[in-house]
């Protein structure tokens, strides 16, 4: 097999990689991540209301970290192309094309295939590729600007450079250790003009960018940008926990370590000595800024092709070493990074006859913390989560969208799909999207942020989304202010803080949506249900009533507002306090438990009213104190503030 064929069946295993573990339920391509959509909301507010900022009412603000993505998605906007699929679209062109890039080193050889064929079974290429995101964009114009530089094409190089650092923060440090390689050639006449002319462009980009975003915003540098400059060790020891959680579950990464041996030994070549130092450089930033919230290490995905060059390079000396035994020991090196990596782009689950889940899933395990409401595993699990998260929130933007008026607000700590589809005023609890209550700056979505969570109540929105994920179970107000407390609050320490955000929480009532088919989006997700709150003083809530005509007695329903999940219990008292309750099939049963409808899907009524339920009482019980209906929240337990998703009707006899 010659060089050309296997850089094609390279592309072809990188496409089908991309397409194989980045798909939904179904088997479709999924939805790019929820992190993309806060790009895709920002590009429409450009395009459509010419103001670039999150809500049409804010001042302008970077509520995503890359200009240049906001104007990929502002350009489908503008044209009326599919915004998600065409962000995709290019996100995997870029990856195929940065696999051709890194081929033009060591373009004679064989082992020129290494940094390639690493590439593209690499699990974090393929997951960000069809995320939506800019990684691997920025991942080829970082290839390019390496490969510019090293060939001494300055244009190329320049006009690279001026993309890095407009896609990501961290690419305008990179300007600096580009600068470090030049003057590390040593000078020499015409260093000015052949070496150090090609920065000046993206220097220049790089200070027309910060001084529009001082006049317009009042700061020189981006959220994402300000992480570098502030020391939090908090978020140092998260960053470091991301690394090593990258090294030990992606796979061919780790092969780093071989042109490390090479350059402490001092046998590293040029290209391998800077490819290496570029990987270490951004290890460094990363590590700074406290590595990423999204899975699969999309915050590594830029320097990729470079770490691959930079372990190719140090392969490539083991290869053509004398020592015996030492070329067929890289190869298998090599050939054991290939396999990890797929087995990393892998569910875990046995080999054939080998049992090896528990281990794999052991692996999968991670040091650093998730985002909030995210468990985050590492590999192709944390990817799983992160594509059936998106496509919850993505149901839930559309049922918020078609079922709550124009004018209503909702604050959650997931802002971006919900934000992108429902296309109402949302606000970000944690101060990325929007500025946090009581801020006037928008904060970086890189590391794990606080924010004044009673202070975001007291802002009074219409709606909030508590909690990602249903469960078996509603979750009950102290719950809530229990884990918004622990994890969002900027005083989780303060005992009084979760006791403070309860009393807030108490303005609101609890109800139950179901994001199947009330959303009409195809392929949502109806595993269970998503828990919303919305202000009691709306007056919203269904209204139950009892009504009686002769020994018949009937349960009437009245709702005015949106489509709502709901549990239907009746019971009646007797007169020593024994509590009964009507079950499915008409007869009271001693069981304060038993439910007579489950799950009904309960539409808007108008001024109509709706009978649920006509029944007896039983004649073989003398006597009955009070009979009482209500409707509950779909596995609700107990009596809380949020069992209950309407009025108790009661009638005395």
């Amino acid at each position: 097999m010659n060089r050309t064929i296997a850089l094609f069946l390279a592309l072809v295993v990188l496409l089908a990689h991309t397409l194989a573990i980045y798909s939904s339920a179904s088997g479709a391509l999924a939805p790019p991540y929820d992190f993309a959509h806060v790009a895709f909301r920002m590009a429409r507010n450009f395009v459509q209301n010419g103001v670039f900022a999150w809500n049409a009412d804010l001042p302008p603000g970077e509520s995503y970290p890359s200009l240049v993505w906001i104007g990929v998605a502002a350009f489908a906007e503008r044209f009326y192309l599919t915004v998600t699929g065409f962000c995709q679209t290019v996100g995997i062109v870029s990856a195929l094309l940065a696999v051709l890039v890194i081929s033009k080193f060591s373009p004679l050889r064989l082992a020129g295939v290494i940094a390639p064929l690493l590439l593209v079974v690499s699990g974090p290429v393929a997951a960000a590729a069809g995320s939506g995101t800019e990684h691997t964009t920025a991942a080829l114009f970082i290839a390019i600007a390496f490969l510019a530089q090293e060939h001494a094409h300055p244009l190329l190089f320049s006009a690279a450079m001026v993309l890095v650092a407009m896609i990501r923060a961290e690419g305008a440090l990179l300007i600096g250790v580009f600068l470090a390689f030049e003057f590390a050639r040593g000078w020499r006449v015409g260093f000015l003009r052949e070496r150090f002319l090609p920065f000046v462009a993206p220097a220049a980009a790089f200070g027309l960018v910060a001084l529009a975003r001082k006049l317009s915003v009042g700061t020189w540098i981006s959220p994402a940008g300000s992480e570098l400059f502030a020391y939090d060790p908090q978020r140092v020891t998260l960053g470091i926990a991301f690394l090593r959680d990258f090294l030990v579950g992606s796979g061919g990464p780790v092969l780093i370590l071989v042109p490390l041996w090479y350059a402490v030994r001092g046998v590293l070549g040029a290209v391998g000595v800077r490819a290496l130092v570029l990987s270490l450089a951004w290890c460094a930033m990363v590590g700074w800024m406290g590595g990423g919230p999204l899975p699969f290490f999309a915050r590594m995905v830029p320097i990729l092709p470079v770490w691959f060059v930079a372990v190719q390079e140090g392969m490539t000396i083991a290869l053509d070493s004398k020592r015996r035994g030492l070329p067929e020991f890289a190869w298998t090196a090599f050939l054991l990074g290939l396999t990890i990596s797929a087995l990393a782009s892998k569910f875990p689950g046995n080999l054939g006859p080998f049992r090896v889940e528990t281990l794999h899933r052991r692996w999968m395990q991670p040091v650093a913390a998730g985002p909030f409401g995210y468990s985050r595993p590492l590999g192709r699990l944390g990817l799983a989560e992160e594509i059936a998260a998106t496509e919850r929130l993505r149901a839930l933007g559309v049922f918020l969208r078609d079922q709550l008026d124009a004018n209503e607000t909702v604050l959650t700590p997931w802002p971006g799909a919900v934000g992108y589809l429902s296309r109402l005023r949302v606000f970000d609890v944690l101060g990325r999207a929007t500025p946090a209550a009581g801020s006037d700056h928008l904060r970086s979505w890189s590391s794990l942020p606080r924010a004044d969570v009673v202070a975001a109540l007291d802002e009074r929105p219409s709606y909030i989304v508590p909690l990602l994920h249903g469960g078996n179970a509603a979750p009950t107000v102290q719950g809530i202010a229990d884990v918004w407390s622990n994890r969002l609050d900027s005083d989780p320490d303060d005992p009084e803080r979760a006791v403070t955000i309860r009393e807030r929480l108490n303005r609101y009532e609890l109800f139950t949506v179901a994001l199947g088919p009330a959303s009409r989006l195809a392929g949502s997700p109806v595993d269970d249900p998503m828990y919303l709150l919305r202000r009691k003083d709306m007056n919203l809530a269904p209204r139950v009533r009892l009504t009686r005509d002769g020994k018949r007695w009937r349960v009437e329903v009245q709702h005015r507002a949106h489509e709502e999940l709901v549990d239907l219990r009746v019971q009646a008292l007797d007169v020593d306090q024994h509590v009964w309750s009507l079950a499915p099939h008409g007869h009271f049963s001693r069981d304060s438990s038993i439910l007579v409808r489950r799950s009904i899907l309960l539409f808007p009524t108008g001024a109509r009213v709706l009978q649920f339920v006509e029944f007896e009482l039983p004649e073989d019980v003398t006597s009955f104190r009070e009979v009482r209906a209500v409707l509950r929240n779909p596995g609700a337990e107990g009596e809380g503030p949020y069992a209950s998703a309407s009025n108790e009707a009661r009638e005395e006899l």
